[in-house]
């Protein structure tokens, strides 16, 4: 080896070579290979949700996700205040329209009988304890046991006994949310313990990151994304070590001419047109900044809890779903069930419904007021009577019913848009599971989409995504690394030319 670099010329091809090991050692130094092949394998995995469509049809989604807990939240328990403010409610209607409070209660009976069934049923936890209560009475009546009644329930009216399995696990976990404990928000302070936590962390902070990180996002992943950069760094250095050795071996006996050094040239300008081309600065640049952002839905605490928060909001979905709409199918099954009841036992309907309200008022009252689309549609009805009759407009009437029963308002005021985008969300005609071609369009799907796609990149991406974010150096600095090297070969290739080219 001594002998090979006697020369000027085949020295200056040697640092060639020094250069090639050194961008070698830069590569497998700063773990660029599995660095930014995990980050390419969080864009493959992500990209499905990263879509223009993809992303104005979650963050509406979002949106209807965020009513319905609105509605649902004063109703769950008595945390939520809704049950509390009932009384409230018939005070207010009676003083301001000057009648008795039974005379207030027929009112609402009276113009809006599917609202006033489900005030009734408030708060919707006792109508989750009172399910042993109203299987000991179908059991009774019918004459069969327990577990046979439960059978022919599930086998004979399916929705109704979705809605009310489904109860208990989302009011027992309301307020108290299984597998939350260490979650926190973005800002790494406020704690998530409730459903509405979960909603304000999905809307504020996770599809709000997202969708100001989209188009960073899909600007990263064109041009074939990151995960080639290190081997063509890799390739560009095998390169010059081999080309270097090569030209010391020569540059021995006689010094190579100026066309050898202009394959230096060439390397440094590759990747000058590389870092160029394909737009290194300002997509690593903004990948920064993107890392940066969603960071924190990466972290472990975090991951485990929204897995647990979207395991409650399945439940949520599974128990809306059959009573928003006629569609769900339990207000059809109800008179079903009462008939069912009526001629097995040889009682008459109205002797059966008297006889559930007695075991179970809150579920009865729950069911009478099934569809809730139909109480979306009493509440104009009602405001406009409860206005005439309280010597006031619709708008103050809202603005009243905000401040002195603030829960029963907004859960009221939001059956509205719930029932109304419940299978059919606006803003999502464009949204689809990850195989393209499930739509996702109604609430359930959307909780079916959270749970099997979007969760699963957060689990399954959590490695690769910390491996990438947080090894030094940021990958920000990449670019200009890259851009040394080729600028120095280019520079250094170009002045050799003139130095090391003669004998």
């Amino acid at each position: 080896m001594k002998g090979l670099v006697t020369t000027a010329a085949s020295r200056a091809w040697l640092v060639v070579a020094l250069a090639g090991l050194v961008l070698v050692v830069l590569v497998v130094g700063l773990q660029l290979v599995p660095r930014l092949t995990g980050g390419q394998a969080v864009i493959d995995a992500a990209a499905p949700a990263m879509t223009k469509q993809a992303v104005a049809g979650e963050v509406a989604a979002t949106g209807v996700l965020a009513r319905y807990v609105d509605l649902v939240d004063p109703l769950v328990a008595r945390r939520g205040r809704g049950s509390g403010e009932v009384a409230r409610l018939r005070r207010l209607i009676a003083r301001r329209a000057h009648v008795s409070r039974r005379a207030a209660t027929a009112l609402l009976r009276h113009e809006a009988p599917h609202v006033a069934a489900l005030l009734r049923a408030l708060p919707l936890s006792a109508v989750a304890s009172e399910r042993p209560r109203l299987t000991r009475f179908l059991a009774g009546t019918l004459n069969v046991g327990d577990e046979d009644l439960q059978d022919e329930f599930a086998r004979s009216f399916p929705r109704l006994f979705q809605t009310l399995s489904e109860l208990p696990s989302m009011t027992s976990g309301w307020y108290d949310v299984p597998g939350v404990e260490a979650m926190t928000r973005f800002d790494a302070r406020t704690p998530v313990r409730t459903m509405p936590d979960v909603r304000d962390y999905l809307r504020d902070d996770l599809m709000a990151s997202v969708e100001h990180e989209q188009q960073r996002f899909r600007y990263l992943a064109a041009w074939g994304g990151i995960g080639y950069i290190p081997y063509l760094l890799l390739v560009a250095g095998i390169v010059a070590i081999a080309f270097g050795l090569f030209e010391v071996r020569r540059a021995a006996s006689s010094p190579p001419g100026r066309p050898a050094w202009a394959g230096v040239v060439a390397i440094g300008f590759v990747i000058l047109l590389a870092i160029a081309g394909l737009q290194y600065f300002p997509r690593l640049n903004g990948a920064d900044t993107m890392i940066s952002r969603l960071r924190p839905a990466f972290e472990q605490p975090r991951v485990e809890g929204l897995r647990a928060g979207t395991d409650l909001v399945v439940q949520s979905a599974l128990f809306g779903d059959p009573i928003m709409t006629r569609a769900g199918g339990a207000a059809a099954e109800y008179p079903e069930l009462v008939a069912t009841v009526a001629e097995r036992s040889g009682q008459s309907h109205s002797r059966v419904r008297r006889g559930l309200r007695g075991a179970a008022p809150r579920t009865a009252a729950l069911l009478e007021a099934l569809p809730l689309s139909s109480a979306a549609r009493e509440v104009p009805h009602l405001l406009a009577v409860l206005a005439r009759r309280m010597h006031t407009d619709d708008r103050r009437l809202v603005r009243t019913l905000r401040r002195r029963t603030p829960a029963l308002a907004r859960s009221i005021l939001a059956l509205g848009p719930v029932t109304a985008g419940w299978n059919a969300m606006p803003g999502t005609a464009d949204l689809e599971r990850f195989d393209g071609v499930t739509p996702v369009r109604a609430v359930p799907a959307f909780g079916d989409y959270l749970d099997r796609d979007v969760v699963p990149i957060l689990e399954g991406q959590h490695e690769h995504f910390d491996k990438l974010a947080n090894t030094w150096p940021p990958v920000r600095v990449l670019p200009g690394l890259l851009l040394a090297f080729s600028v120095l070969a280019v520079l250094y290739g170009v002045a050799m030319m003139f130095r090391a080219t003669k004998p």
